[in-house]
Protein backbone atom coordinates (compact mmCIF):
# COMPACT_ATOMS: atom_id res chain seq x y z
CA UNK A 1 0.00 0.00 0.00
CA UNK A 2 1.14 3.54 -0.63
CA UNK A 3 -0.19 6.98 0.26
CA UNK A 4 0.80 10.62 -0.10
CA UNK A 5 1.47 12.00 3.39
CA UNK A 6 1.28 15.74 3.99
CA UNK A 7 3.95 16.22 6.67
CA UNK A 8 3.60 20.00 6.77
CA UNK A 9 2.18 22.63 4.41
CA UNK A 10 3.41 22.05 0.86
CA UNK A 11 5.49 19.02 1.87
CA UNK A 12 4.12 15.77 0.44
CA UNK A 13 5.93 12.47 0.86
CA UNK A 14 4.93 9.22 -0.87
CA UNK A 15 5.17 6.40 1.68
CA UNK A 16 4.71 2.64 1.50
CA UNK A 17 2.83 0.66 4.16
CA UNK A 18 2.36 -2.99 4.93
CA UNK A 19 -0.94 -4.47 3.64
CA UNK A 20 -3.77 -4.44 6.17
CA UNK A 21 -6.33 -7.11 6.98
CA UNK A 22 -9.97 -6.07 6.77
CA UNK A 23 -12.31 -6.73 9.66
CA UNK A 24 -15.93 -7.88 9.64
CA UNK A 25 -18.29 -5.60 7.66
CA UNK A 26 -15.33 -3.96 5.94
CA UNK A 27 -14.33 -3.91 2.30
CA UNK A 28 -10.90 -3.28 0.83
CA UNK A 29 -11.15 -0.84 -2.06
CA UNK A 30 -8.50 -0.22 -4.69
CA UNK A 31 -8.77 3.49 -5.36
CA UNK A 32 -8.55 4.28 -9.05
CA UNK A 33 -9.12 8.05 -9.29
CA UNK A 34 -9.26 10.94 -6.83
CA UNK A 35 -10.65 14.40 -7.54
CA UNK A 36 -8.37 17.24 -6.47
CA UNK A 37 -10.58 20.08 -5.22
CA UNK A 38 -10.13 23.63 -3.91
CA UNK A 39 -10.55 22.29 -0.36
CA UNK A 40 -7.79 19.71 -0.84
CA UNK A 41 -5.46 22.40 -2.16
CA UNK A 42 -6.19 24.70 0.80
CA UNK A 43 -5.17 21.89 3.16
CA UNK A 44 -2.03 21.27 1.08
CA UNK A 45 -0.97 24.93 1.26
CA UNK A 46 -1.81 25.27 4.95
CA UNK A 47 -4.57 27.83 4.32
CA UNK A 48 -6.86 25.31 5.98
CA UNK A 49 -5.02 23.96 9.01
CA UNK A 50 -4.84 20.27 9.92
CA UNK A 51 -2.86 18.13 12.35
CA UNK A 52 0.12 16.58 10.57
CA UNK A 53 0.84 14.07 9.20
CA UNK A 54 -2.33 14.03 7.11
CA UNK A 55 -3.68 12.36 3.95
CA UNK A 56 -5.73 14.65 1.71
CA UNK A 57 -8.47 13.58 -0.70
CA UNK A 58 -12.25 13.66 -0.20
CA UNK A 59 -13.70 12.46 -3.49
CA UNK A 60 -12.70 9.13 -5.03
CA UNK A 61 -13.89 6.14 -7.02
CA UNK A 62 -12.45 2.64 -6.99
CA UNK A 63 -13.09 -1.06 -7.32
CA UNK A 64 -13.77 -3.64 -4.64
CA UNK A 65 -10.58 -5.61 -4.03
CA UNK A 66 -11.57 -7.82 -1.10
CA UNK A 67 -14.75 -8.47 0.88
CA UNK A 68 -14.78 -9.68 4.50
CA UNK A 69 -17.00 -12.70 5.08
CA UNK A 70 -20.21 -13.18 3.11
CA UNK A 71 -21.31 -9.71 2.10
CA UNK A 72 -24.57 -9.67 0.11
CA UNK A 73 -24.10 -6.13 -1.19
CA UNK A 74 -20.76 -6.10 -3.01
CA UNK A 75 -18.62 -8.42 -5.07
CA UNK A 76 -14.99 -8.27 -6.04
CA UNK A 77 -14.38 -5.85 -8.96
CA UNK A 78 -17.55 -3.83 -8.37
CA UNK A 79 -16.94 -0.18 -9.22
CA UNK A 80 -17.86 2.08 -6.32
CA UNK A 81 -18.10 5.72 -5.28
CA UNK A 82 -16.84 6.37 -1.76
CA UNK A 83 -18.97 8.39 0.62
CA UNK A 84 -16.55 10.22 2.95
CA UNK A 85 -19.02 10.93 5.77
CA UNK A 86 -18.75 8.71 8.85
CA UNK A 87 -21.52 9.45 11.40
CA UNK A 88 -20.75 8.75 15.06
CA UNK A 89 -23.98 6.72 15.52
CA UNK A 90 -24.08 7.91 19.15
CA UNK A 91 -25.45 11.48 19.07
CA UNK A 92 -29.16 12.31 19.23
CA UNK A 93 -29.28 13.01 15.50
CA UNK A 94 -27.84 9.61 14.61
CA UNK A 95 -30.21 7.88 17.03
CA UNK A 96 -33.07 9.56 15.17
CA UNK A 97 -31.68 8.31 11.83
CA UNK A 98 -30.74 11.86 10.83
CA UNK A 99 -27.18 10.89 10.02
CA UNK A 100 -26.58 13.89 7.75
CA UNK A 101 -27.01 16.10 10.85
CA UNK A 102 -24.54 14.15 13.00
CA UNK A 103 -22.89 16.53 15.44
CA UNK A 104 -19.68 14.46 15.54
CA UNK A 105 -19.35 13.65 11.86
CA UNK A 106 -15.99 12.47 10.61
CA UNK A 107 -15.16 13.20 7.00
CA UNK A 108 -12.38 11.50 5.07
CA UNK A 109 -9.90 14.10 3.89
CA UNK A 110 -11.33 16.79 6.14
CA UNK A 111 -11.05 15.91 9.84
CA UNK A 112 -9.57 12.43 9.38
CA UNK A 113 -7.16 10.91 6.84
CA UNK A 114 -8.41 10.95 3.28
CA UNK A 115 -8.31 9.04 0.03
CA UNK A 116 -5.03 9.95 -1.68
CA UNK A 117 -3.80 6.35 -1.40
CA UNK A 118 -4.03 3.24 -3.52
CA UNK A 119 -5.94 1.00 -1.09
CA UNK A 120 -8.28 1.70 1.80
CA UNK A 121 -10.42 -0.41 4.15
CA UNK A 122 -13.93 0.96 4.63
CA UNK A 123 -17.31 -0.07 6.06
CA UNK A 124 -19.56 -1.26 3.23
CA UNK A 125 -22.09 1.42 4.29
CA UNK A 126 -19.79 4.08 2.77
CA UNK A 127 -19.73 2.47 -0.67
CA UNK A 128 -22.14 2.97 -3.55
CA UNK A 129 -22.08 0.71 -6.59
CA UNK A 130 -21.65 2.61 -9.86
CA UNK A 131 -23.61 1.72 -13.01
CA UNK A 132 -21.53 0.82 -16.03
CA UNK A 133 -22.79 3.85 -17.96
CA UNK A 134 -21.33 6.30 -15.43
CA UNK A 135 -17.64 6.78 -16.13
CA UNK A 136 -15.17 7.41 -13.34
CA UNK A 137 -14.51 11.03 -14.31
CA UNK A 138 -18.17 11.95 -13.84
CA UNK A 139 -18.68 9.70 -10.83
CA UNK A 140 -16.04 11.74 -9.00
CA UNK A 141 -18.62 14.54 -8.81
CA UNK A 142 -21.17 12.44 -6.90
CA UNK A 143 -20.24 14.15 -3.58
CA UNK A 144 -20.86 17.59 -5.10
CA UNK A 145 -24.27 16.59 -6.42
CA UNK A 146 -25.20 14.91 -3.14
CA UNK A 147 -24.24 18.03 -1.21
CA UNK A 148 -26.34 20.23 -3.50
CA UNK A 149 -29.28 17.85 -3.14
CA UNK A 150 -29.16 18.37 0.62
CA UNK A 151 -29.20 22.12 0.02
CA UNK A 152 -32.27 21.68 -2.21
CA UNK A 153 -34.00 19.63 0.48
CA UNK A 154 -33.25 22.23 3.14
CA UNK A 155 -34.67 25.04 0.98
CA UNK A 156 -37.95 23.19 0.38
CA UNK A 157 -38.20 24.68 -3.12
CA UNK A 158 -41.46 25.71 -4.72
CA UNK A 159 -42.04 25.60 -8.45
CA UNK A 160 -41.44 28.94 -10.16
CA UNK A 161 -39.60 30.57 -7.24
CA UNK A 162 -36.45 32.60 -8.00
CA UNK A 163 -33.44 31.23 -6.08
CA UNK A 164 -30.37 33.46 -5.74
CA UNK A 165 -27.11 31.47 -5.71
CA UNK A 166 -23.95 33.31 -4.62
CA UNK A 167 -20.96 31.19 -5.62
CA UNK A 168 -17.28 31.64 -6.40
CA UNK A 169 -16.61 28.00 -7.26
CA UNK A 170 -18.00 25.28 -9.51
CA UNK A 171 -20.32 23.77 -6.90
CA UNK A 172 -22.70 26.65 -7.53
CA UNK A 173 -23.04 25.52 -11.16
CA UNK A 174 -24.22 22.10 -10.01
CA UNK A 175 -26.73 23.64 -7.61
CA UNK A 176 -28.07 25.96 -10.33
CA UNK A 177 -28.74 22.97 -12.62
CA UNK A 178 -30.58 21.17 -9.82
CA UNK A 179 -32.68 24.25 -9.01
CA UNK A 180 -33.75 24.39 -12.66
CA UNK A 181 -34.44 20.63 -12.69
CA UNK A 182 -36.81 21.03 -9.75
CA UNK A 183 -38.61 23.76 -11.73
CA UNK A 184 -37.49 26.74 -9.70
CA UNK A 185 -35.57 29.60 -11.37
CA UNK A 186 -31.85 29.90 -10.56
CA UNK A 187 -30.24 33.33 -10.46
CA UNK A 188 -26.51 32.59 -10.50
CA UNK A 189 -24.38 35.36 -9.00
CA UNK A 190 -20.60 35.15 -9.23
CA UNK A 191 -17.63 37.49 -9.33
CA UNK A 192 -15.80 35.11 -11.67
CA UNK A 193 -16.53 35.54 -15.37
CA UNK A 194 -15.37 32.03 -16.27
CA UNK A 195 -18.07 30.61 -13.99
CA UNK A 196 -20.69 32.94 -15.42
CA UNK A 197 -19.77 31.97 -18.99
CA UNK A 198 -20.04 28.28 -18.09
CA UNK A 199 -23.38 28.89 -16.35
CA UNK A 200 -24.79 30.52 -19.48
CA UNK A 201 -23.53 27.61 -21.54
CA UNK A 202 -25.44 25.27 -19.21
CA UNK A 203 -28.65 27.20 -19.83
CA UNK A 204 -28.62 29.28 -16.64
CA UNK A 205 -30.16 32.38 -18.20
CA UNK A 206 -29.86 34.71 -15.24
CA UNK A 207 -26.10 34.92 -14.55
CA UNK A 208 -24.93 38.15 -12.90
CA UNK A 209 -21.59 39.64 -11.86
CA UNK A 210 -21.93 42.00 -8.85
CA UNK A 211 -18.68 43.73 -9.85
CA UNK A 212 -20.22 45.00 -13.09
CA UNK A 213 -23.97 44.80 -12.49
CA UNK A 214 -26.38 46.30 -9.98
CA UNK A 215 -27.59 42.93 -8.74
CA UNK A 216 -30.37 44.40 -6.60
CA UNK A 217 -31.89 46.29 -9.53
CA UNK A 218 -31.55 43.30 -11.85
CA UNK A 219 -33.27 40.91 -9.43
CA UNK A 220 -35.94 43.53 -8.71
CA UNK A 221 -36.74 43.45 -12.43
CA UNK A 222 -36.36 39.67 -12.81
CA UNK A 223 -38.74 38.93 -9.94
CA UNK A 224 -41.24 41.69 -10.68
CA UNK A 225 -40.37 43.43 -7.43
CA UNK A 226 -40.81 40.37 -5.23
CA UNK A 227 -37.06 39.68 -4.73
CA UNK A 228 -35.88 36.19 -3.68
CA UNK A 229 -37.52 34.11 -0.97
CA UNK A 230 -34.66 31.58 -1.02
CA UNK A 231 -30.95 32.35 -1.26
CA UNK A 232 -27.80 30.22 -1.08
CA UNK A 233 -24.43 31.63 -0.12
CA UNK A 234 -21.48 29.25 -0.49
CA UNK A 235 -19.28 29.83 2.53
CA UNK A 236 -16.04 29.69 0.52
CA UNK A 237 -17.19 32.58 -1.69
CA UNK A 238 -16.13 36.23 -1.64
CA UNK A 239 -19.19 38.45 -1.44
CA UNK A 240 -20.28 41.55 0.38
CA UNK A 241 -23.09 40.44 2.69
CA UNK A 242 -24.86 43.68 1.79
CA UNK A 243 -25.45 42.23 -1.70
CA UNK A 244 -26.97 39.10 -0.19
CA UNK A 245 -29.36 40.99 2.08
CA UNK A 246 -30.31 43.42 -0.70
CA UNK A 247 -31.87 40.72 -2.89
CA UNK A 248 -33.64 38.88 -0.07
CA UNK A 249 -37.39 39.25 0.32
CA UNK A 250 -38.93 39.76 3.75
CA UNK A 251 -39.08 36.39 5.59
CA UNK A 252 -36.56 34.90 3.14
CA UNK A 253 -34.57 31.73 3.85
CA UNK A 254 -30.78 32.00 3.49
CA UNK A 255 -28.76 28.80 3.31
CA UNK A 256 -25.06 29.04 4.18
CA UNK A 257 -23.66 26.10 2.22
CA UNK A 258 -20.43 24.25 2.94
CA UNK A 259 -17.64 25.12 5.33
CA UNK A 260 -14.50 27.19 5.03
CA UNK A 261 -12.06 29.23 7.09
CA UNK A 262 -13.52 32.48 5.77
CA UNK A 263 -15.41 34.68 8.18
CA UNK A 264 -18.41 36.80 7.18
CA UNK A 265 -19.98 39.42 9.38
CA UNK A 266 -23.72 38.83 9.56
CA UNK A 267 -25.77 41.97 10.15
CA UNK A 268 -28.12 41.37 13.06
CA UNK A 269 -30.00 44.53 12.11
CA UNK A 270 -30.63 43.30 8.55
CA UNK A 271 -31.59 39.81 9.75
CA UNK A 272 -34.11 41.19 12.21
CA UNK A 273 -35.42 43.92 9.90
CA UNK A 274 -36.28 41.44 7.15
CA UNK A 275 -37.15 38.55 9.48
CA UNK A 276 -34.58 36.36 7.72
CA UNK A 277 -34.18 32.67 8.50
CA UNK A 278 -30.51 31.63 8.25
CA UNK A 279 -29.35 28.01 8.43
CA UNK A 280 -26.46 25.85 7.29
CA UNK A 281 -25.91 22.74 5.16
CA UNK A 282 -22.42 21.30 5.07
CA UNK A 283 -22.45 17.75 3.66
CA UNK A 284 -24.03 15.37 1.18
CA UNK A 285 -24.71 12.49 3.57
CA UNK A 286 -27.74 10.43 2.66
CA UNK A 287 -28.07 11.64 -0.95
CA UNK A 288 -25.45 9.59 -2.80
CA UNK A 289 -27.83 7.20 -4.55
CA UNK A 290 -29.93 10.07 -5.89
CA UNK A 291 -26.78 11.92 -6.97
CA UNK A 292 -25.55 8.90 -8.93
CA UNK A 293 -28.88 8.68 -10.74
CA UNK A 294 -28.81 12.38 -11.67
CA UNK A 295 -25.34 11.99 -13.17
CA UNK A 296 -26.21 8.77 -15.05
CA UNK A 297 -29.19 10.47 -16.69
CA UNK A 298 -27.15 13.61 -17.50
CA UNK A 299 -29.62 15.68 -15.51
CA UNK A 300 -26.52 17.30 -14.03
CA UNK A 301 -23.82 18.06 -16.60
CA UNK A 302 -20.27 18.13 -15.20
CA UNK A 303 -18.33 17.84 -18.47
CA UNK A 304 -17.10 21.43 -18.25
CA UNK A 305 -15.86 20.88 -14.68
CA UNK A 306 -13.46 18.02 -15.50
CA UNK A 307 -9.85 19.18 -15.64
CA UNK A 308 -6.54 17.60 -16.56
CA UNK A 309 -5.49 14.11 -15.49
CA UNK A 310 -2.38 13.71 -13.34
CA UNK A 311 -0.61 10.47 -12.49
CA UNK A 312 -0.51 9.57 -8.79
CA UNK A 313 3.28 9.38 -8.53
CA UNK A 314 3.57 12.95 -9.91
CA UNK A 315 1.20 14.53 -7.40
CA UNK A 316 3.87 16.42 -5.44
CA UNK A 317 5.21 18.04 -8.60
CA UNK A 318 1.73 18.89 -9.83
CA UNK A 319 0.62 20.53 -6.59
CA UNK A 320 3.82 22.56 -6.37
CA UNK A 321 2.99 24.07 -9.78
CA UNK A 322 -0.75 24.53 -9.22
CA UNK A 323 -2.39 27.95 -9.15
CA UNK A 324 -5.48 27.86 -6.89
CA UNK A 325 -7.43 29.69 -9.58
CA UNK A 326 -6.93 26.62 -11.79
CA UNK A 327 -9.29 24.68 -9.51
CA UNK A 328 -12.13 27.21 -9.40
CA UNK A 329 -13.84 25.87 -12.52
CA UNK A 330 -12.11 22.56 -13.20
CA UNK A 331 -10.98 19.90 -10.72
CA UNK A 332 -7.90 17.86 -11.55
CA UNK A 333 -8.16 14.08 -11.67
CA UNK A 334 -5.46 12.04 -9.94
CA UNK A 335 -5.18 8.64 -11.60
CA UNK A 336 -3.71 5.94 -9.38
CA UNK A 337 -1.64 3.37 -11.25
Amino acid sequence: MKAWILEEPKKLVLKNFAPTEISENQIKVKIEEVLLSNSDFEIYTGTSKRKYPFIIGRNAVGVVSKVAGSNPFFNKMDRVAIEPYIPCEACDECKNDEYEKCSNMQELGNNCNGLMQNFIDLPYSLLHRLPEKLKNEKALFVPYVAFCLNVIDALNLEKGRHIAIFASTKTGLILAQLVAYYQAVPVFISNREELLDTARGLGIFYSLNPDSTDVESEILAITGGRMCNELVLFSNSDFNMKDVYSVAAVNANICLAGYSNKESKLSVAQICKKHLNIFGVYNGAGSYSSAINLLVTDTVNVDSLIGKTVMFDKLDEELADTDPNDLVLKSKIIKIN
